[in-house]
């Protein structure tokens, strides 16, 4: 079983990771002695969550139950009918074997791709787990900066009401700014244990480890050419698609047996099935496509923003060049480059996030269906 697992997951992440990201062969340090952090890249998280994964282990079950079921029910057919041929009515017993056959094969072939549909979206969930950590982290580290450039404010408000140069109204907001940095960065923390708390519980870690998740997602345009040719490549690979298909052709098969349920079925409701068989495959077509699209045009609503936010990141770095030429010739004060620090850090943080978000909708992209599969 282990090598049928390894041989699903290879094209899983050939075309979940390797595709957009570079990522380094690196095995995952353990933590030893020396109290090294576990330092894990995106390919071994996604391992590991293999590893932890009982949903996945649940789907190797169920493709081993519907095997079974499929051979029973092969064991109980005797006679192979002719789709669309005419030979009679083959009989209550020919006729329910038949359809209880293409039932049972059915559900197994399901199995598997519901087998690889769920190894899709954990892969999926495993990214945005892995990256959520670090704009969490990312996150901390601005309010950390804000948090000291609150503390210089209020020491020179301090300082300032002290001396006289200053309102003493003006402390109350200094203090008040203070504590609102505190709190920030306090929040900031909680998000951060939280999305160390989701990762770790994805891959099977302790919910207070710490590993080190420094893989960083590399930024690259979306290309597509025709949008509607995506589209139908995904309705071509969407398992639930492939399923609602595969459905018409049993309705198709039970609409020429009258007796494909076990027992004598009116011809206008197996006909009002198939029609409910196709209504189905149209409706599920319809959702994956608007799904598609929607994908499509959110990352192309990032790459806007993202022009937007590396000019924003560019201005931040310019004026804080400048705030520090002024300091160092004795024309501002610690307190200017300090709050130009601090824009700088909020405008790195604010291009890294939709650098990540960016590479999870590309992910998302290419295999839609693995978000709705991740529940």
């Amino acid at each position: 079983m282990r090598l049928k697992m390894r041989g699903l997951l290879a094209p899983l992440a050939a075309a979940l990771i390797f595709i957009y990201l570079s990522l380094p062969a690196a095995a995952a340090a353990g933590n030893g002695e020396s109290g090294e952090k576990q330092i894990i890249s995106l390919e071994k998280a996604v391992s590991m969550a293999v590893q932890n994964d009982k949903g996945l282990k649940s789907a190797l079950q169920e493709i081993e139950r519907t095997r079974s079921l499929r051979e029973s029910a092969q064991e109980n057919v005797s006679f192979t009918p002719v789709e669309g041929g005419y030979g009679g009515p083959y009989g209550p017993q020919i006729e329910a074997s038949w359809i209880q056959l293409l039932g049972a094969d059915l559900n197994y072939r399901m199995s598997q791709r519901t087998y690889q549909a769920n190894l899709d979206a954990l892969a999926l969930k495993v990214c945005k787990a892995y990256w959520d950590v670090q704009v969490a982290q990312q996150k901390v580290a601005v309010q950390e900066k804000a948090k000291q450039q609150a503390l210089l404010n209020l020491q020179n408000t301090r300082a300032a009401v002290q001396a006289g140069t200053a309102a003493s109204s003006s402390l109350a907001v200094a203090e008040n700014l203070w504590r609102q940095a505190e709190d920030g960065l306090t929040a900031a923390k909680h998000s951060l244990d939280d999305a160390y708390a989701s990762f770790n519980n994805l891959v099977g870690l302790d919910a207070g480890a710490r590993p080190l998740l420094n893989e960083q997602p590399s930024y690259s345009p979306l290309q597509v050419a025709n949008l509607e040719y995506e589209v139908q490549r995904v309705l071509e690979n969407d398992p639930n698609v492939w399923k609602a298909r595969q459905n018409i052709d049993i309705k198709r098969w039970s609409a020429e047996m009258m007796y494909s349920s076990g027992s004598y079925t009116p011809y206008d409701a197996r006909q009002a099935e198939l029609k409910q068989a196709e209504y189905n495959l149209e409706n599920v077509k319809e959702a994956m496509a608007k799904a598609t699209r929607s994908l499509y045009y959110q990352v192309k609503s990032v790459e806007e923003n993202y022009g937007a936010a590396v000019a924003a990141l560019e201005a931040a770095r310019e004026k804080l060049r400048v705030e520090q030429a002024k300091a160092a010739a004795g024309m501002n004060t610690r307190a200017d480059v300090m709050a130009a620090e601090v824009d700088v850090a909020k405008a790195q943080a604010t291009v890294d996030e939709l650098v990540r978000n960016h590479a999870y909708l590309k992910l998302a992209f290419e295999k839609p269906w693995a978000m709705s599969s991740g529940g």
